[in-house]
């Protein structure tokens, strides 16, 4: 397994080499790539027992290694206690399938900070497509949260992040070389080592 990029919903052309987000719906699993599935607080209701159910069995898919992205968002969805309830669940079957978790989260890292600590899981738990400030990182690292940054990361945030502790991802069409480059350039370290980095953290985030 030689994935760089952690969290993206486009199937990129080197087969095998990102984790692809289809949501709840088995139609997207393709043959030779790696997968997470979960059910978005975009998309989430007051009655998504039927996406929910739908989600058990594709965790159980071997190549589904994650669960995600689930979480909250302040800007869009429904009300956040119908996200939270949700998201309680999500956090049940990935301790269940021992799979990690990818998260959305906008405006509302205090709860998912709160519910690691609440619930203590034993399943990483990581923040995807991360744009917060330097500060932000370290109380999110301090909770035991994990981040994964994109194109439009915060510089002072990235170099906040341990070597072992930093991921990269597109999220959608980008390129990923071309998040490499940018990190790259922010820890000041080649493009292939950092790539090496990255590609060695996920496969630990996977394992």
């Amino acid at each position: 397994m030689r994935i760089k990029d952690i969290h993206t919903h486009t199937f990129p052309l080197e087969v095998g080499s990102a984790l692809v987000c289809i949501d709840c719906d088995k139609s997207l699993l393709r043959e030779g790539h790696w997968h997470s599935a979960g059910l978005h607080p975009w998309y989430v209701t007051d009655n998504s027992r039927t996406l929910l159910d739908a989600l058990e069995p594709l965790l159980a898919h071997p190549r589904v290694l994650a669960l995600g992205e689930c979480g909250f968002d302040r800007l869009r969805g429904p009300s956040i206690q119908i996200q939270e309830d949700a998201f309680l669940r999500q956090v049940e079957l990935s301790e269940k399938h021992c799979k990690p978790m990818i998260l959305h989260v906008v405006k509302d890292f205090d709860r998912v900070i709160r519910l690691r600590k609440t619930l203590k899981p034993k399943e990483k738990w990581l923040i995807h497509g991360f744009r917060g400030g330097a500060e932000q990182t370290r109380q999110l690292l301090a909770a035991g949260l994990l981040l994964s940054f994109g194109a439009h990361a915060n510089p002072d945030s990235v170099r906040s992040v341990p070597l072992e502790s930093l991921f990269a991802e597109t999220d959608s069409k980008t390129d990923i070389e071309a998040v490499f480059k940018s990190i790259s350039g922010i820890i000041g370290k080649n493009q292939s080592e950092t790539m090496e980095i990255i590609m060695a953290n996920i496969s630990d985030f996977l394992a």
